[in-house]
């Protein structure tokens, strides 16, 4: 990789951490021009346009780095989620599958195990597998999401509340991570800071519609707060 590639990565990523998902896309599409037969790159733009739900954008760059290194698990998992959003169960099955061949002991099969057992309904069992996602990667904002709207979901609200927080704090650039923050917040009463997550998922994107019901109930409680400090 040139130190122009690699330049571009890595402004890329500080981009994404001070939330700027415009000038991180930017560095990342330069970068990939550069890259030449490097999936790095490629890993990276799929990576910010899956999370900003460009799922079609995402699987291409994405399945083109998998051409390029089919040995690199997180290429294979970032292309399973993808082919998964999109509906794809099959492609995405056999992703998930080369993710845990290649990476047996990383945090992505637990999370792949998590998720699984969540869908059918072993909440517990799912709980445990996410943990130990955790203790591999601690600071991976899909694991701390996941884990976080597990525990909301089981009433663990004070165990979920930090990793919702870590999650939306270590990713800003992803609108799902600012809009669960938004409406943990909301749930806990604190609706100034469930409005500025809330609007920050919305900046990030205008189209989801859940999103714009977030924003309707928050107004909601906004007036009915307002009301009832006039009554008092």
């Amino acid at each position: 990789m040139t130190p122009e590639t690699e330049r571009l990565l890595e402004s890329g990523q500080q981009a994404e951490t001070e939330g700027n998902v415009r000038e991180a896309l930017v560095r990342y599409e330069a970068a990939v021009k550069l890259a030449g037969t490097e999936a790095l790159p490629r890993l990276r733009l799929g990576t910010v346009c899956h999370r900003l739900r460009d799922y079609v954008r995402a699987r291409e760059v994405l399945e083109e780095a998998s051409r390029l290194d089919p040995e690199n698990a997180d290429v294979a998992f970032r292309l399973g989620l993808t082919c998964d959003a999109l509906g794809d169960r099959e492609p995405a099955r056999v992703a998930y599958g080369r993710t845990m061949m290649l990476a047996p002991s990383s945090w992505q099969p637990w999370f792949l195990i998590g998720r699984d057992h969540r869908q059918l309904g072993h909440t517990e069992v799912a709980r445990l597998a996410y943990l130990r996602a955790i203790e591999a990667s601690p600071d991976e904002p899909e694991v701390l999401a996941e884990l976080g709207t597990l525990l909301w979901e089981m009433g663990m609200r004070d165990d979920a509340f930090p990793l919702l927080e870590r999650a939306a704090l270590t990713c800003p650039v992803d609108p799902g991570f600012s809009l669960q923050l938004g409406l943990a917040e909301m749930e806990r009463g604190e609706l100034a800071a469930a409005q500025r997550h809330v609007m920050r998922a919305k900046h990030l994107d205008p189209s989801d519609r859940r999103i714009d019901v977030a924003l309707q109930d928050l107004a909601v409680r906004r007036n009915a707060a307002r009301k009832g400090k006039r009554a008092a």
